[in-house]
Order: C-alpha cells, then sequence, then structure tokens
C-alpha cells in the first residue's frame, strides 16, 4: 500500500489562526489528500465536515492534548464522530521515572478503552526524549507494552527518531505491526545543531522511508513541520511538491 500523503495543520497553525477555512482551501489546492487535526478553531462539526466534503480532504487523526482526553473525551468522541475522523492521537507526554511512565500508561489505558469501545483508534505521538532508557528498554518501547491491554497504537514521527539518534528504518521494520501514520519532517544542521527543513531540503532519507512505510501497510505519510521557515504555507508548499516529484 503506497501511504497517500496528508499534512499536519500545526505546521500551518499561524494560518489556521487567521483563517481556517481558507488555509484548508489552500492545501487542498496544493494536492495533499488529508488532513492531521491540531485544534478545529471554533468550527461546529457540521461546519468543518462539509467544508472537508467540499475540498475532498480526508481527516486522516486528530491530536489531542492529554488533559482534553481525560476531562473531555465524551465531546472529543461525538466531535469526531461527526466529522467521520476515527483516529484520535495523543501528541505529547513525559515522565522522569519508570512509576511516572507506568502511571503515564494507565491514564492511555483508560482512554484507549473507551475509544475502542466506541470504534475509535488511539494512537501515541512520539518526540524524542522517549528514547531515553528505562533499564534496558526505551521508554517508549515500555510504553507500547504497557498500553497492550488497551490496544493503543503508534503515530511514528521519523524526525524525532532521528534526532534521538537511532536509525529510522530498523526501527519502523521492529514496530511495523504497531505504525498506523508516520509524520515525515526534513533535517537539516544550523549552526551546530539539528533543526528542521521542508522535505527534500534536510538529510532525511525520505524516499526510503515512504518506501518503507509502504512495505510495512502504512496507509498515510504526514508532513510536519515544528518550526516551519520561512512559513507554514511555504514549507507545505515545498514539500508536497519535492514529494510529486518522486
Amino acid at each position: 500500500m503506497i501511504p497517500k500523503i496528508a499534512v499536519q495543520l500545526y505546521t500551518v497553525r499561524e494560518e489556521c489562526q487567521e483563517d481556517f477555512v481558507g488555509t484548508l482551501e489552500k492545501v487542498a489546492a496544493l494536492g495533499y489528500e488529508g488532513v492531521e487535526l491540531a485544534g478545529t478553531y471554533g468550527l461546529s462539526s457540521e461546519v468543518l465536515k462539509n467544508h472537508l466534503n467540499r475540498l475532498q480532504l480526508e481527516v486522516v487523526g486528530h491530536h489531542i492534548m492529554l488533559e482534553a482526553l481525560e476531562d473531555d473525551l465524551e465531546e472529543v468522541i461525538a466531535y469526531n464522530k461527526a466529522i467521520g475522523n476515527d483516529v484520535i492521537i495523543c501528541p505529547w507526554a513525559t515522565w522522569d521515572t519508570e512509576e511516572e511512565l507506568r502511571h503515564l500508561a494507565d491514564r492511555l489505558n483508560t482512554i484507549g478503552k473507551r475509544l475502542e469501545a466506541v470504534g475509535l483508534t488511539f494512537l501515541y505521538h512520539n518526540h524524542h526524549h522517549e528514547f531515553e532508557k528505562i533499564g534496558d528498554m526505551y521508554g517508549l518501547d515500555l510504553l507500547f507494552q504497557l498500553t497492550r491491554e488497551s490496544h493503543m497504537l503508534m503515530e511514528l514521527d521519523t524526525h524525532w527518531v532521528k534526532r534521538a539518534g537511532l536509525e529510522v528504518l530498523p526501527y519502523m521494520d521492529a514496530n511495523g505491526s504497531l505504525i498506523r501514520r508516520i509524520h515525515i519532517k526534513d533535517m537539516q544542521e544550523l549552526d551546530g545543531e539539528m533543526t528542521f527543513a521542508a522535505i527534500g531540503e534536510g538529510f532525511m532519507d525520505i524516499p526510503a522511508i515512504l518506501k518503507k512505510a509502504e512495505a510495512i501497510n502504512c496507509p498515510w505519510a504526514i508532513v510536519e513541520n515544528d518550526q516551519p521557515q520561512p512559513d507554514g504555507m511555504t514549507n507545505i508548499t515545498q514539500s508536497i511538491q519535492y514529494l510529486q516529484s518522486l
């Protein structure tokens, strides 16, 4: 299965804040097939669904912070069912000790079981801190071991895997049964520090990552840039043009 290309709208958060619907229109015009939500900017589920249908954009997931998942889970479920999205993603969590990690796993299991009961899939999105080891395991691997009971799955951010010092392709191989989405973003060195780049402008092996995503049957590759330069729309334009050239 060749992964389809979506964009994480966090990349164009400033543009969304100014004109959410207009930004969706530009994303569709660029050729993206899907969007991953990071907020809905006050739109009702009915209005958002109408715009998505009009633009033929598929929602491939929705990033919702852990606290909101705990405090407003029934509202999250209702809204996402109404817009036709069946993938909910926890985008960020931290821990300092194994005890804290185990407590986090309990929280995620509670959320995951409820989402599974209503037919929604629950994913966890990594950064690089999850690859600090607890004992002889990466924290991220232990987290997924502890959440098997709720069937939480993985949205693998390939940039942060590389930033943590791991090789991306072997990690994808090792976790192919868990991965349901991948984030693709490029990396460059600037003033001695690793930072972000538009797809095709850095040294991440994007073609190989996409080929591996195809091999593990990951249906969506999602363009993201945490700190786009000079702005988000320019970044996602450059990124999709590179991807379309492959």
